[in-house]
């Protein structure tokens, strides 16, 4: 069960607080005589059986996309009940509520993960409040800023299409989501389940053995799948060494990040 919280952010003090709100709310209704902390409670431990679980996660992944999904399970009671032990905490009028609150929420500013705008590493609201990958953040600002030169910022049916190895895909669409992505999340998921067989997502998987594993096959077959995805940047991990590869087909460098290089297709 804690897997499955660890992999869905679990490993801030979220859970810490969800704890204290959940055990703050049972020892109330043991004062006032109120059977919502025992309802709470009772809701929990069916959760650790019917929800919180691997088998769960393995059944609902059968039916839906559970990687994507699945957090929201635990995310909305955490959330929603941190929230409303805080609220009543504040406006209730009693002294000891308000510190009591206010301690609680000081010890997840100093101590929780990079997901607060106060935290061990800053003082102030930091720029990069996700605590993405500056890699990102470059490869985003440098494409939103050329595509901007180029007039068409203004229309937003017409952003830029970019393709990206998996691992930067997921952080730009947090940082950037007008940024449309070339190569699709399931296109990624079949792939890394079959291997490129060219059965399904034929054209993205081209692209996928370009930018994620930075195989030079066949320019011309790469230059067609571009074409036909509408793509207009590449972002691809320097290491790689493509540059020579991509020019064969107009595709040229424009910017670089610490380990990425950004490409742009020029289009005819």
């Amino acid at each position: 069960m804690s897997g499955m919280f660890l992999q869905y952010n679990g490993d801030s003090l979220y859970l810490a607080a969800f704890a204290a709100c959940l055990g703050f709310l049972y020892y109330q209704g043991r004062k006032t005589g109120s059977s919502t902390g025992k309802k709470a409670v009772a809701a929990i431990i069916l959760s650790a059986v019917l929800i919180f679980n691997e088998a769960a996660y393995q059944i609902m992944g059968k039916v839906t996309d559970a990687t994507s999904y699945y957090r929201f399970f635990w995310m909305l009671p955490v959330t929603f009940l941190i929230a409303y032990q805080f609220a009543r905490a504040l406006f209730c009028g009693k002294k000891g509520f308000v510190a009591a609150a206010c301690l609680l929420f000081a010890v997840c500013l100093l101590f929780g993960a990079n997901f607060f705008f106060l935290n061990k590493q800053y003082c102030n609201r930091p720029l990069n409040i996700y605590g993405l990958d500056p890699n990102t953040i470059t490869a985003a600002d440098a494409i939103m800023e050329d595509w901007g030169r180029q007039g068409q910022k203004e229309k937003p049916q017409d952003a830029p299409v970019a393709a990206f190895d998996m691992y930067l895909g997921y952080q730009i669409r947090t940082y950037e989501p007008r940024i449309h992505w070339a190569i699709s999340r399931k296109a990624y998921l079949y792939q890394a389940k079959h291997g490129y067989d060219h059965k399904k997502y034929v054209r993205q998987q081209h692209i996928i053995a370009a930018v994620n594993e930075g195989k030079k096959a066949d320019s011309a077959v790469l230059r067609r799948c571009l074409e036909k995805n509408g793509v207009d940047y590449l972002v691809i991990r320097t290491e790689f060494d493509m540059d020579s590869y991509l020019s064969e087909i107009s595709v040229q460098p424009i910017a670089k990040s610490i380990s990425y290089t950004l490409y742009k297709v020029n289009h005819s």
